[in-house]
C-alpha cells in the first residue's frame, strides 16, 4: 500500500462514519415526527378499543392531515432551532420559541398549536412549571436534539438535562425517566441496543406520563428488528399515542437509520425537508466540535 493508497482508505472510513452518522440522525428527528403522525387515530384510546395502526392515516381527535404531527414534533423542532441559535441549552431561548408557538403556531405542521397540555400551557404562561399540575411526558420527547447536540459529550448531555426538563417539568420523577431515556438515546446514536438495566420497570411504573412513556419506548424497540415495527407497537399500547409514537420513533429512527423507516410514509410527511436539514444542521455542528478536539 502507498501512502496515497492509506490516505485513501482512510477518507473513505471517515466518510462512512459520517454517513452513518447522517442516517441515525435523520432517523432521530424524522422518527420522532412520524411516530407522531402515526398516532393520530389512536390518540387517548385504550389498547384493543380500535383497530390496530397499520399505515399512516391522519385523523384522531386533532383531525389531522396525513402526515402532520402534533405538539410533541412542534416543540422537540422548536428546542433544535434553539440549540442551533444559542449555541447551547438555553432554558429562556427555549421559553420563547415555545411561547411563539403557543400564540401563534409558530413551527408547528398546520399552524396552530396543537396537542398543547395543561401543564405545558402553564409553564408557558406563567414562566415556570405549575407544581399543583402533574407534568407530561413533553420534556422526554425532546430529548432526541439534546442527545444528538451533545453526541461527543455524554457529561454534558446530563448537565444540560435538568436545564431542558424545567422549562416545562418539575417532578424528579420526571427528570429521573428523562435521564433514562436520554441514556437510550445515546445509546442508540452509537447503534447499540437500548436494552439495558433500568431503575424504573413494568412493576414501578407510577402515574407519571414520562415514566410511561419510557417504558412504552424501550420496551417497543427492544423487541423489534426495524423501525415500523417497534413504532407500531408503541402506538397501538393506546393511551397517550402519540408521545408513545414520538419517543419510540426517535430512539428507533437512531439505532435502525432512516433506511428503515418506510419511504412511502416519509414522503407523505409536513415539512420532511426541514427536519432532514435540522437533522443535518445538528450533526454538522457535532463534527466541527470533534474536528476541533482534534
Amino acid at each position: 500500500m502507498t501512502p496515497d493508497d492509506g490516505v485513501g482508505a482512510f477518507d473513505h472510513a471517515a466518510l462512512a462514519t459520517v454517513a452513518r452518522l447522517r442516517s441515525r440522525f435523520r432517523g432521530a428527528l424524522l422518527g420522532l415526527a412520524l411516530g407522531d403522525a402515526l398516532a393520530a387515530p389512536a390518540q387517548y384510546a385504550r389498547a384493543g378499543s380500535f383497530p390496530p395502526v397499520r399505515d399512516l392515516l391522519g385523523g384522531g381527535p386533532y383531525d389531522l392531515p396525513v402526515g402532520a404531527w402534533t405538539d410533541d414534533t412542534a416543540l422537540a423542532l422548536l428546542l433544535v432551532r434553539s440549540l442551533l441559535s444559542s449555541q447551547g441549552c438555553n432554558a429562556n431561548d427555549q421559553l420563547e420559541g415555545y411561547r411563539r408557538w403557543q400564540r401563534r403556531g409558530e413551527g408547528s405542521a398546520t399552524g396552530e398549536c396543537l396537542g398543547i397540555t395543561a401543564s405545558v400551557s402553564r409553564a408557558l404562561v406563567d414562566g415556570r412549571p405549575a407544581k399543583d399540575l402533574s407534568d407530561g411526558a413533553d420534556a422526554l420527547v425532546r430529548v432526541a436534539p439534546l442527545a444528538m447536540w451533545h453526541y461527543s459529550a455524554v457529561d454534558a448531555l446530563f448537565d444540560d438535562l435538568p436545564v431542558m426538563v424545567g422549562v416545562t417539568s418539575h417532578a424528579p420523577e420526571t427528570l429521573a425517566a428523562t435521564r433514562e431515556f436520554a441514556t437510550l438515546m445515546h445509546r442508540a446514536l452509537r447503534g447499540l441496543l437500548p436494552a439495558i438495566g433500568s431503575a424504573i420497570t413494568p412493576a414501578s411504573i407510577g402515574p407519571t406520563a414520562a415514566e410511561r412513556a419510557l417504558i412504552t419506548a424501550r420496551d417497543a424497540v427492544a423487541g423489534a428488528q426495524n423501525w415500523k415495527d417497534a413504532v407500531l407497537a408503541a402506538i397501538n399500547a393506546g393511551g397517550d399515542a402519540d408521545v408513545h409514537g414520538a419517543a419510540a420513533g426517535q430512539l428507533a429512527g437512531a439505532l435502525f437509520g432512516i433506511e428503515s423507516i418506510p419511504a412511502r410514509w416519509l414522503a407523505t410527511l409536513h415539512q420532511r425537508e426541514q427536519i432532514e436539514s435540522l437533522a443535518d444542521a445538528l450533526l454538522t455542528e457535532v463534527l466541527v466540535r470533534l474536528d476541533d478536539s482534534t
